[in-house]
């Protein structure tokens, strides 16, 4: 399922924004207990608040944007990543897919509509 894939990518790479914007928000005194954390897993220990998610995720959502992702697709992608950083809860695949599963309907990526 390629929609999974190109949304796994994404909410990755929105997390780990987020994460080195965590990291980065909290000082030089967190670095050396998370230092072996990689970015996109940065929330589960260090606490993120609603208020400071427009800040993490600035621009996280850029790329799909610019590669054409419908605004359903992208509202939930955003959504989920906000949920991951508020609960502290790790990526999984079947979690994303699952999200993905609740859409209405599957919304068509912009390269796998062709006009005839």
């Amino acid at each position: 399922m390629l929609i999974a894939a190109v949304s796994e990518m994404a909410v990755l790479r929105a997390l780990q924004l987020a994460g080195n914007r965590i990291i980065g928000a909290r000082g030089r005194s967190v670095r050396g207990p998370v230092k072996s954390v990689e970015p996109w897993s940065m929330h589960v220990h260090l606490r993120v608040e609603e208020q400071q998610l427009d800040v993490f995720l600035k621009d996280a959502w850029q790329i799909p944007i610019a590669a054409g992702f419908p605004d359903e697709l992208l509202d939930a992608l955003d959504l989920h990543t906000r949920t991951l950083l508020t609960a502290g809860v790790e990526f999984y695949r079947d979690d994303l897919r699952r999200t993905l599963s609740r859409l209405p309907q599957q919304p068509p990526l912009p390269w796998e509509s062709v006009d005839s």
